[in-house]
């Protein structure tokens, strides 16, 4: 390992060219140098690059207002092809999941650093998460015969049900291994928990969750008790959210949401998620008084000028304004620099568990678990006087609306707060609620002529393993979207 690298990937068509890129994957390296690098990866190469700015704008949380994803939103000149996932394909086949795998095998029994528990436990969580949103972007991907090196340099592609088996397995082995005695532990060197057995345990058995509410179409009363009978062993508060907290202000350290704002600036935020906010689709707002807390904290006024109004962008019509001179961006307080970057928190996991108990016919559990989410992400973001037990007048309108009660909670109250909790580093979640439940209803006019519901498999696969690549069109859902095998 050369050293700790941001970057290893960037827009396929428009590449973030400041950004270094990852040297090729070692054949070996030490436990102690691999897990900094799969901790970035995990979180630079996944939820930091295109898969998670494509889920963007195909979610409504974000416009394209240039380059590529500007032509991604108005669906043209056939943007979004074989071309726009090739480097995230890349780098998570041949250096993320490599990387873990080495991990695994390295710290296992009879490895280099053998009976090394603790790294090949968190190596299973991390893989787990990786391959989860490998499948639920792509449906079948390879995985049991993935990363053979010259043993199989074409593997087959396994389907999304037998993968989505295989991620709990390698889950419940990650749990464990992190509960034995391990000859070394990665301290510091762990950029999310530091070492802690106790919650990278606690992380497991909530993506053992988020994996069994994506069944909830194909299996609505065994996805729900599955995701409660995880949810006593996952988090517990948001302090145990599986987070990348480590970007830095230098150059190649930067968030990447950050990056891509500061240096390209391809996105601005759309008018579907600012609506929502408002509670209305009025261009002139006749009662503010129920707009959301969180506006201030999540979006900036139209050039970031303090006087300025905030204007969402329309999806597939906006104009281009790599300028940022006529639509508002996500706020400075959410996207800068050093940001905090999500990836599986607290308010997810209870938002699940209100659907889940929602599905089982448990209405005043489901509320109890939505209120805590609602509440959880409003004291994150600026909305702490607007909580269910706020007693302010001024929060009264918002809480009326978004407080419900147990007798009139919906699944689409649910999925939009959710939603909103998503904005802006968890699109891909967003994304696949989108894609199983149809919320929120979105605005996109190119939609009724045509909506990616996955994403194409790279030109890549289509040079060297074309045999094996699905012929699927990207219309067509992945297995728990709509039931079929590609």
């Amino acid at each position: 390992m050369m050293g700790l690298v941001f970057g290893t990937n960037a827009c396929s068509d428009d590449k973030l060219d400041e950004i270094n890129t990852n040297p090729n994957s070692p054949v070996d390296a030490p436990l102690a140098l691999l897990m900094p690098q799969v901790a970035v990866d995990a979180a630079f190469g996944i939820s930091g690059t295109d898969l998670a700015w494509y889920s963007s704008i195909f979610v409504e949380h974000t416009a394209g207002v240039h380059a590529q994803f500007e032509s991604a939103d108005k669906r043209a000149n056939a943007s979004f092809n074989a071309t726009a996932t090739s480097n995230n394909w890349d780098d998570i086949y041949a250096t993320e999941l490599q990387d873990l795998d080495l991990m695994i095998s390295r710290g296992s029994t009879g490895g280099a650093e053998a009976d090394s528990w603790r790294y090949v436990g968190i190596a299973k969580v991390l893989k787990a998460y990786v391959m989860s949103v490998t499948t639920d972007l792509f449906g079948r991907v390879p995985y049991s015969e993935a990363n053979k090196g010259a043993a199989n340099l074409k593997p087959t592609y396994d389907t999304q049900q037998s993968i989505y088996t295989s991620l709990n397995a390698l889950l419940d082995e990650a749990i464990v291994d992190l509960d034995k005695p391990s000859a070394k532990t990665p301290g510091a060197a762990d950029f999310y928990y530091n070492g802690d057995a106790a919650k990278w345990k606690k992380a497991a058995y909530a993506l053992k969750v988020r994996l069994a509410n994506h069944l909830s179409k194909r299996d609505p009363a065994g996805s729900a008790a599955a995701v409660l009978a995880a949810m006593p062993n996952a988090f517990a508060s948001s302090a145990d959210n599986l987070s990348f907290t480590k970007y830095t202000s230098t150059a190649i350290g930067e968030n990447p949401w950050f990056q891509e704002e500061n240096d390209r600036s391809h996105f601005a935020v759309s008018t579907t998620f600012f609506n929502i906010l408002r509670n209305t689709t009025a261009a002139t707002d006749a009662n503010p008084a129920d707009n959301d807390p969180r506006i201030p904290f999540l979006i900036d006024p139209v050039g970031r000028v303090a006087t300025a109004a905030r204007v969402g962008a329309p999806n597939g019509t906006a104009i281009n304004d790599q300028g940022r001179t006529r639509y508002s961006r996500a706020s400075v307080n959410l996207v800068n620099a050093t940001a905090v970057q999500p990836m599986l928190t607290y308010s997810e996991l209870k938002f699940i568990e209100a659907e889940a108990r929602l599905r089982t016919g448990d209405r005043t559990g489901a509320y109890a678990a939505y209120v805590t989410a609602v509440n959880t992400d409003l004291a994150s973001k600026g909305g702490a006087d607007f909580i269910s037990t706020s007693t302010s007048p001024a929060s009264l309108e918002f809480r009326n609306r978004v407080f419900v009660g147990a007798a009139n909670l919906s699944l689409r109250d649910i999925i939009t707060q959710k939603y909103i909790s998503f904005f802006v580093y968890q699109s891909i979640e967003a994304y696949n609620d989108y894609r199983r439940t149809g919320f929120p209803v979105l605005n996109n006019p190119r939609n009724s002529v045509f909506f990616p519901r996955r994403f194409p498999y790279p030109q890549s696969e289509l040079d060297t393993n074309a045999d094996n690549v699905p012929t699927t069109a990207i219309g067509n859902g992945v297995w728990w979207d709509d039931g079929s095998e590609d």
